[in-house]
């Protein structure tokens, strides 16, 4: 998303685990949602020895399913402060639900015609629909339980694959 090419960060439903340097993590993570380093280190797993952050892709016991909901922008407000607060529905086509649940998105445009998420605010209703279709991300003791026997460690330095090699392109 942030380069418009593709990501060497492949999908493994065995379990990959992939160590993203600290620059390049925090590079893309800043572009879109405003935190501090601190921040980012805290709400994720940092390697301090390595400078390393590691990213797991979503595999086969945390994978979510094929026919959830998509978000539609119904309508938006621009405040003051220049920031866009978006209404955005979920439409279920599976369940026949054209507002599975309905959300408050809160963006900053940037001047490079990007944006920053700032928020998103799930609006309580009577006809927001269960959310099964969601699946949280596997704890730690979960994820050693399903992939620690399968999964292939791999090391990718983004600097070197993801802006310069030309399979990524």
């Amino acid at each position: 998303m942030k380069y418009g090419k593709q990501v060497p960060y492949e999908a493994n439903y065995g379990g990959a685990e992939y160590e993203v340097p600290k620059d390049e993590f925090e590079e893309v993570i800043k572009t879109y949602l405003p935190f501090s380093n601190s921040e980012i280190e805290k709400g994720t797993f940092y390697n301090s020895d390595n400078k390393t952050f590691r990213y797991r892709p979503r595999g086969l016991y945390d994978c979510e399913f094929p026919y959830e909901p998509y978000p539609e922008v119904i309508s938006y407000e621009k405040l003051q402060d220049g920031t866009l607060k978006l209404t955005i529905e979920a439409v279920w086509e599976i369940r026949m639900l054209d507002q599975a649940i309905t959300s408050e998105l809160m963006i900053k445009p940037m001047e490079d015609g990007s944006f920053q998420y700032l928020s998103n605010k799930v609006i309580s209703s009577d006809q927001n629909a269960n959310a099964g279709w969601y699946k949280p991300r596997l704890t730690e003791e979960e994820w050693e339980e399903n992939y620690s026997n399968n999964y292939e460690k791999k090391k990718y330095f983004v600097s070197t694959l993801y802006r310069n090699d030309s399979d990524f392109l």
